[in-house]
């Protein structure tokens, strides 16, 4: 008999449709199969809960606070992964810890990588002592003969790829393998280190021999039809619109996919399929939306906000949820449907439970709330189309793909873990880079773009987003913006109503640069910005950084550098302290070679009276202009910059305010992101005639052409 080995079940079910023989091949997925083909004697393997348990217990006695992590356990539980994720891609490439601190030629990672060699020692011996075995803690192992027998002949498909550990155990297997993958030019590094040098084309190879068994060219022509939209929600009328589209083109919608590379998308796709009834969910429907879980939700917030609606929500079980064990609560008030999901990971969490006694029952709450979150239910509603993730559509067979969200946030998506370690060392001790695993995601998006009939893809652009680098890399064009021309799909009688705001507010005579600019683009931002105080809570990581990094500046008034060198130890030690785990692999990983030639430039400049967040006003025309100087040195004036996006500054309302206030200065804005010093040349005029055109202001009225910008047009359109 033949075992074949797919990549996901999806796939199978793709198989199984197109298999009309009764006499079937053994089937399984590549994740069942490493599981099942293996034995450690005198050990079983630990379960996911079990294996956090006892690294909870690896961790009491080692100073896990210098990771940033502490020993709270509900804490550490949660950021378990990140240790997992780096100790799993360490182990399973069969990379000892020791070589990886011997590659740190400069020492960046030494205290991180000690400690958790530390981590790691102590988690295999609690392990051994329990005659237990994790898949990065086997040293020796043996092939489970009982499931292969009867089996003549394997048949893996790899489509994304194999780790060294998991190459050792098809060395070791006596059957026959036949691998058979792709090869193209993003994932060719990657095919040469599994199986040798092969030229673009598809392959089924001899695994023992690497005899190649049969070989076809790959066609590399794409055709996309590229849209762009000014905000997320607008791409949903996009999904519904191109899925009529490819339909009328002749594709059967079961042939069509929708690929969301952030999958929680789909909550917007569900709140109007309702209407429409095209789509399933290959994700499934969210535990979120069960009534267990909105019980608990609002038990939750009874305790956080305890305000007059949650006591209405929760009047009638509070009562009996503060009486009751946690577990027992759930257990009582869950129904059939909820009780299927739920038994496993109740079974799950009395394992847990004896460690959480220490907790307080909100934080117990809290806890459960955010597991329950990551459950599903299999009920994926009755449409032909399917919405699923990136990796889920690997090896299936799509003849229409519609992609929305192929923005730079969300594009390529990297792994947590991926953060840890930069560049140099993972080539030094053959780990795979940042860049191999963008390399891999690059391969998925290009073959699903080159085996589909038609592609349809969709990104977000605005002020603060743009579409993903793959594009240019795949050779995807922006298109056009389609806001208008599916406006339309889903709303044909629904056209927001002009809401006409009476409120009035005084023009202020303190004016900065962001705020001139703001009540130039749109009166009624300002009113919701400054007036009521509206503000935007979400940070992300690149402002976090843009923070830390102008704090840090701040202080180099105070010293003097020997060199360039010293210049940049400086920040990047001040830039990493009291950095938490994950804050300090992002500054390591996306940062340092860009800090570490920004210092090189500067060092040049910081001779001379150096002054930091110098903050200047003049008046103007009944105004007061304020603004405030990143750095100040002799005759220059320099403003850092960490965003990624690109900006004019010769007509920036910022540049202007500086030069009016220091007309002799020359004006530098410092992009630390492409590591370019920008010398700007503002004309004042244009600041004297965007002073002018608030001057007549009272009124927040509507400006339509920058409301698609606008973090407040939800508000407006209410």
């Amino acid at each position: 008999m033949i075992l074949k080995v797919f990549t996901t079940k999806r796939e199978i079910r793709d198989y199984l449709k197109n298999v009309s023989n009764s006499l079937l091949p053994k089937i399984t997925t590549i994740g069942e199969f490493f599981q099942k083909a293996i034995v450690v004697d005198n050990a079983k393997f630990i379960d996911e809960d079990l294996r956090k348990i006892y690294l909870y217990e690896a961790i009491l006695d080692i100073d896990i606070e210098k990771l940033g992590l502490n020993k709270n356990f509900l804490d550490f539980f949660k950021n378990s992964d990140l240790i997992f994720g780096f100790l799993n891609e360490v182990y399973l490439e069969r990379v000892n810890l020791d070589e990886v601190d011997l590659a740190d030629t400069y020492l960046e990672f030494s205290e991180h990588i000690a400690l958790l060699k530390e981590i790691y020692e102590k988690y295999k011996e609690i392990l051994e002592k329990n005659s237990l075995v994790d898949k990065i803690t086997i040293d020796d192992f043996r092939i489970n003969k009982g499931f292969f027998e009867n089996i003549s002949k394997i048949e893996l498909e790899v489509v994304g790829y194999l780790t060294k550990f998991e190459r050792e155990i098809l060395d070791k297997i006596e059957v026959p393998i036949e691998v058979s993958f792709n090869v193209t030019k993003y994932n060719k590094p990657l095919i040469n280190k599994m199986f040798g040098d092969f030229k673009e084309g598809e392959y089924a190879i001899d695994y023992k021999t690497k005899k190649v068994l049969s070989y076809k060219p790959i066609t590399t022509e794409i055709n996309i039809d590229v849209s762009h939209f000014s905000k997320r929600i607008d791409q949903v009328n996009f999904v519904f619109g191109a899925i009529e589209e490819l339909v009328s083109d002749g594709i059967e919608p079961h042939k069509i996919a929708v690929i969301l590379p952030d999958e929680s998308f789909s909550e917007y796709l569900k709140l109007f399929n309702n209407k429409v009834k095209n789509l399933n969910f290959a994700m499934g429907e969210s535990f979120c939306e069960s009534q267990i879980y909105k019980k608990l939700k609002a038990i939750y917030d009874y305790y956080v906000l305890n305000d007059e609606i949650s006591k209405i929500k929760v009047k009638d079980y509070i009562q009996e949820f503060e009486n009751s064990d946690i577990l027992e609560f759930v257990q009582n008030n869950i129904n059939e449907k909820e009780k299927k999901i739920l038994d496993e990971e109740l079974y799950k969490l009395q394992k847990i439970y004896p460690f959480l006694q220490k907790s307080k029952k909100i934080e117990i709450l809290k806890f459960l709330l955010e597991r329950f979150a990551n459950l599903s239910f299999d009920d994926v509603l009755g449409g032909k189309v399917t919405a699923m993730g990136v990796l889920e559509s690997r090896g299936s067979e799509i003849d229409g793909v519609i992609i929305v969200d192929f923005n730079e946030e969300y594009v390529p998506n990297v792994n947590e873990k991926d953060f840890f370690l930069n560049t140099a060392i993972r080539k030094r001790v053959n780990l795979p880079t940042r860049e191999d695993k963008e390399a891999l995601q690059k391969n998925y998006y290009f073959n699903l773009f080159r085996n589909a009939k038609k592609v349809k893809l969709s990104f977000v652009k605005n002020e603060s987003q743009n579409i993903s680098r793959f594009a240019y890399e795949l050779g995807i064009s922006e298109g056009e913006n389609k806001d208008e021309f599916y406006s339309e799909v889903l709303y044909k009688t629904s056209a927001p109503k002009t809401i006409n705001y009476t409120k009035t507010f005084q023009i202020p005579k303190l004016l900065t640069p962001t705020m001139l600019d703001v009540l130039i683009s749109c009166p009624k931002r300002y009113y919701f910005s400054y007036v009521l105080g509206i503000k935007n809570d979400e940070i992300d990581e690149e402002e976090l950084f843009g923070s830390k990094f102008h704090n840090v500046m701040e202080n180099i008034k105070n010293y003097k550098f020997k060199n360039d060198l010293e210049y940049y130890d400086f920040i990047m030690k001040n830039l990493l302290e009291n950095a938490s785990l994950k804050e300090y692999f992002y500054i390591k990983t996306n940062w340092d070679d860009k800090i570490r030639e920004f210092a090189k430039k500067d060092f040049e400049f910081l001779v001379g009276d150096i002054k930091t967040e110098v903050t200047l006003k003049k008046p103007k025309d009944n105004f007061i202009l304020q603004a405030r100087f990143d750095r100040i040195i002799d005759n220059m004036a320099f403003d850092y910059k960490t965003s990624r996006m690109s900006t004019n500054y010769d007509t920036s309302t910022q540049a202007q305010f500086y030069k009016y206030l220091l007309p002799e200065a020359k004006i530098y804005f410092w992009d630390i992101y492409n590591v370019k010093l920008i010398e700007a040349n503002p004309n004042l005029k244009e600041l004297d005639e965007k002073i002018k055109s608030i001057k007549n202001i009272s009124t927040p009225t509507e400006d339509e052409k920058n409301c698609r910008f606008c973090e407040y047009s939800f508000s407006c359109n209410i």
